[in-house]
């Protein structure tokens, strides 16, 4: 179960800042605590990034009547990149002084702190030239109330070793969305409880409205690849449409999970810490016919989250594994804890930053070199051998 308080974290991927100022010390670690940059990608690629902005003139920008228009997406990319392209280093938040302004008056945070994620620096490079070859295309989807930012580290990872990794703010539910002219959008989602399934029926009525939309924008996005990798001479130009995975954190993980099963074109599925009980019945007792895997924390407390998994997974007919990490909590499974050690004050796990990011990196590239690029059989049981914190489920 997370936190409620947690939520301000996975607003921004600056997440403790926030609670740093709750905690009265702001001004000292604002001034003395350096965040920590994007780890080095390990691929041979250097990784380009761009973002972009779509539109759906065929669904509505969010299912309440007092919102109008056509559903608008903010989209970013990370890909791999030519050597000879390298002319701007991209910044970790995009449009990072409107967010952090945003924030700073939603939340009534001294934008200093929020600024602190301008400093930040990563491996992407901005608007680079794509590198030539066909590289599969992975989908990124955040959590409740977080950001397409918030797994970059492994997003960087995935696009040095060749991949096309591509996440959209599902609008309304991300925690800000900045669309085009900088217009500012802040979340409208709600779920239950994270221990419990939806229950009563207005509840359930809006989380299934919540995961239709998100998977949805999955669908939405593969249609405009598939029809911008014709002519694009971007990214896309490259990209090997014909191989597409999807990964995602908490309700990220269950819309991959949706996403998996309701769309043809995704081949296999990934799911960090997945918030698996919005999902419908008979979702969870149909074969997915798809190879999956999830990694997360050993236990959701009282929740029947794990049993959820379970049952899906032992429904589908291809691979199906889940690996818990010892140690860890909730938002380990994304950038949360990689900045600064103070995370472990405001809801990190005990596991080391270094050794959870290099599970994840591990563990989500050889899942989908399997899966996607034909290389080595994924053998869950070996890993259990190099991380002494994971332990392995086959269905």
């Amino acid at each position: 179960m997370v936190p409620k308080k947690l939520y301000y974290y996975s607003r921004l991927v600056l997440f403790v800042m926030i609670g740093l100022y709750v905690s009265g010390c702001a001004t000292i670690v604002y001034r003395s605590i350096p965040l920590k940059d994007i780890a080095k990608a390990g691929g041979k690629y250097p990784v380009g990034t761009q973002n972009y902005y779509l539109v759906d003139p065929a669904r509505p920008m969010w299912f309440t009547d007092d919102i109008n228009g056509p559903r608008e997406i903010s989209v970013k990319v990370w890909y791999p990149a030519d050597q000879r392209g390298l002319v701007k280093k991209a910044p970790y938040v995009n449009n990072q002084k409107v967010i952090s302004e945003a924030l700073s008056e939603r939340l009534e945070v001294p934008n200093a702190l929020m600024e602190r994620a301008g400093g930040i620096d990563c491996n992407s490079w901005l608007e680079a030239a794509p590198a030539k070859g066909k590289f599969p295309i992975l989908i990124y989807s955040h959590g409740h109330q977080s950001l397409k930012i918030a797994n970059t580290f492994q997003a960087e990872e995935l696009a040095s070793y060749g991949y096309i990794v591509v996440a959209p703010d599902h609008t309304y539910d991300a925690a800000i969305t900045v669309l085009a002219n900088e217009r500012v959008v802040y979340s409208k989602s709600r779920l239950p409880g994270n221990n419990q399934r939806p229950s009563e029926e207005d509840m359930i009525a809006r989380v299934q409205k919540q995961l239709t939309i998100r998977t949805e924008d999955v669908s939405f996005l593969i249609d405009k690849m598939l029809q911008q990798s014709a002519s694009a001479d971007n990214f896309m130009a490259n990209a090997d449409t014909s191989k597409i995975g999807i990964f995602g954190h908490s309700f990220g993980g269950c819309t991959s999970v949706m996403a998996g099963y309701s769309d043809s074109r995704i081949d296999a599925v990934f799911g960090l810490d997945a918030y698996f009980l919005p999902l419908p019945e008979d979702i969870i007792n149909r074969d997915m016919n798809k190879p999956f895997a999830h990694l997360g924390q050993p236990s959701w407390g009282s929740s029947n989250n794990y049993s959820v998994m379970e049952t899906l997974a032992k429904k589908n007919s291809e691979i199906s594994t889940h690996f818990a990490v010892e140690g860890s909590r909730h938002y380990d499974f994304t950038d949360f804890s990689q900045f600064t050690r103070l995370t472990k004050k405001f809801g990190s796990g005990k596991i080391s930053p270094k050794t959870i990011r290099s599970i994840m990196n591990t563990l989500l590239l050889d899942f989908f070199d399997s899966s996607l690029k034909g290389g080595k059989k994924f053998n869950p049981q070996a890993y259990e051998q190099v991380y002494s914190d994971l332990t392995h489920y086959s269905y």
